[in-house]
């Protein structure tokens, strides 16, 4: 038994020598696999390209809860509304719980204004709204047609120092001393790139305009535009503060942004809240780049219309409280 084993051991062998020789019996080879060359970091973390759209349509409320401690014999309410704006906002309907006794404009904002005769204590007013907002931002404006751009009001209105936009202080004049620029938007774009990274997010108890965001380094959405638009103003570029609405909510649906005056475009809009992102390519974007979220309602900073918005006559004790209140469908 043992000396057939070793027979077959030795005939195996043979065969596998003669496999060497001849090329036959030989295992297959496997083929190396060519290494793929794995992505660049920096490419992984580019932002993904979005096309934004260029229309919103939109349907919301805007609703005011009276609390009266007493009843006088008549109150006067002022609040602003939505107007059709070329380029940023059409307008389609508005409707009304009670009925406006007057409609006016004044330096570019549109009013509606309410009497209310022996009014209860508590009440509410409702203005509905239906709405097509425009894209509109930097990007948009450079591929418009110049013949198309409309003749604005004197841009050089909004150069002055004013409240809360305080361009002639000492500190605002020192934060633009070294911000230059071959271009007015390279200009625009040192400005804005200084207020997102000089300013941290944090609401204030109350407007403290753009001295004291700069001192505090905090500020909301008013205080971003406060600031940027004042140091726009002291390089000599006009810009102006818009309030209105946003669609889409991040904090809440009151909102402040800034425009810029540019003689080629007009008046192009910029959004430093939504710009304040610490990834430079999505600074960069938002800087160029706008949703159309934006519901425009007055570039007057400081309105003496709405300072005394409500007026009342007639006997009264106590206070009259509003609550305003935005609801989007």
């Amino acid at each position: 038994m043992n000396r057939l084993r070793l027979i077959l051991f030795t005939f195996f062998l043979c065969l596998l020598c003669l496999g060497e020789t001849t090329g036959q019996y030989r295992p297959r080879q496997r083929r190396p696999r060519t290494p793929q060359p794995r992505p660049k970091r920096e490419q992984q973390e580019q932002p993904r390209k979005t096309t934004l759209r260029n229309k919103n349509s939109v349907e919301f409320s805007l609703i005011y809860d009276f609390s009266i401690q007493a009843v006088p014999s008549e109150l006067s309410f002022t609040t602003p509304i939505p107007q059709t704006i070329p380029d940023r906002q059409e307008i389609h309907e508005v409707e009304y719980s009670e009925e406006p006794t007057r409609i006016f404009d004044k330096s570019g904002t549109k009013y509606a204004e309410f009497v209310f005769r022996k009014p209860p204590n508590q009440f509410q007013l409702e203005i509905k709204i239906k709405a097509t907002l425009l894209r509109y931002d930097l990007a948009t404006a450079r591929k418009k047609d110049k013949e198309q751009i409309p003749e604005e009001e004197d841009p050089n209105q909004f150069l002055m120092d004013e409240k809360y936009i305080e361009k002639n202080s000492p500190l605002i004049d020192q934060a633009v001393q070294k911000i230059e620029g071959t271009t007015q938007t390279a200009i625009v774009r040192k400005l804005y790139d200084y207020v997102v990274e000089n300013v941290r997010y944090v609401q204030p108890k109350q407007e403290q305009g753009a001295i004291k965001t700069l001192q505090k380094k905090q500020g909301a959405c008013t205080e971003y535009s406060d600031l940027f638009v004042a140091l726009c103003r002291a390089k000599g570029i006009p810009a102006r503060v818009v309030k209105g609405y946003v669609s889409e909510v991040v904090f809440l649906p009151q909102h402040a942004w800034a425009e810029v005056y540019f003689k080629e475009y007009g008046w192009v809009p910029f959004d430093l809240t939504y710009g304040d992102v610490e990834q430079k390519p999505l600074r960069d974007r938002n800087f160029e780049n706008l949703k159309p979220i934006y519901v425009y309602l007055t570039h007057t900073r400081n309105d003496e219309i709405l300072d005394r918005a409500i007026s009342i006559s007639g006997y009264m004790l106590g206070e009259v409280n509003v609550n305003h209140s935005i609801e989007f469908k």
